[in-house]
């Protein structure tokens, strides 16, 4: 009973502090010579695909708002950027119109989201606007122009929707609400670009440690998330490694579905 007791403990305290481990990936060159635009691109599980992406032989430009962490992030991963605000549908046209006229488009990975902070009950029109124009109305236009360019060019291409485990709980905040849509929108693109060659899916992670949830600097986090079932938050390597697999041709018998990385979240627990 004492030497039970004792595991117990040490049990305990074993999972106290759950550190990242980053495992170098065998090389490969599953995207080579292909060219992929990635919205949210500059932090994130955008950036951590778009690095993965350059890794794996891509050529990616990056988008967002912030020109200066684009530039950054361009630099580092040998690639262009372009600064578009997603939820300026006008802008959003027009730039994209602009970048596609000497531009291939290969892949599109829509990974540009933000959360909204409002409590149930004090949702504004502000606050659900916010996140609606980016998580909803940006990633269905900005698929769309990128379809048209892949249809118009005969490119047998691939969209990638970032959705999350909040799309599989109830939809009370403007978020959930917004990753649900993404999971329809993802269903509903399949079905009509799949006859045209092009792949459309999803990826949905689950507690993540990004900027969105206060983490910074990946190699100082203690990925302990007690709410989790498995403990545990994702890195975005293990999100990264994911979907260079699904925008890769090893993926294109996958259509029309949303993989689940969570941990746990949403899947076998929707309260956490």
């Amino acid at each position: 009973m004492f030497q039970r007791l004792k595991d117990k403990i040490k049990s305990k305290l074993i999972r106290e502090i759950i550190k990242p481990v980053f495992i170098s990936d065998v090389p490969n060159k599953l995207l080579l010579n292909k060219t992929a635009l990635v919205s949210g691109g500059s932090s994130g599980i955008g950036l951590g695909i778009a690095k993965k992406m350059s890794e794996s032989g891509c050529k990616v430009i990056v988008m967002g708002r912030n020109e200066n962490k684009l530039k950054q992030v361009s630099a580092d991963i040998k690639g262009d950027y372009v600064v578009i605000d997603i939820s300026n549908i006008k802008e959003l046209e027009t730039r994209i119109g602009e970048l596609l006229k000497d531009t291939r488009i290969d892949i599109l990975v829509n990974s540009a989201g933000i959360n909204g902070n409002d409590k149930f009950g004090h949702i504004t029109e502000d606050g659900w606007n916010e996140v609606i124009n980016v998580n909803v109305r940006g990633l269905y236009f900005l698929s769309q122009y990128i379809a048209n360019h892949m249809i118009e060019q005969h490119i047998n291409g691939h969209i990638l929707n970032i959705s999350s485990a909040s799309s599989l709980k109830p939809s009370w905040t403007p978020y959930e609400i917004s990753k649900r849509s993404v999971d329809g929108i993802t269903r509903g693109m399949a079905h009509k670009l799949i006859q045209h060659g092009i792949v459309v899916n999803g990826l949905a992670p689950g507690p993540t440690a990004t900027p969105m949830l206060k983490f910074d600097k990946p190699e100082d986090i203690n990925l302990k998330w007690p709410g989790n079932p498995s403990g545990r938050m994702s890195t975005v390597e293990e999100i990264a490694n994911l979907s260079i697999f699904m925008v890769s041709s090893l993926g294109d018998g996958i259509v029309g579905d949303t993989f689940f990385m969570t941990g746990g979240s949403g899947t076998v627990c929707i309260d956490k």
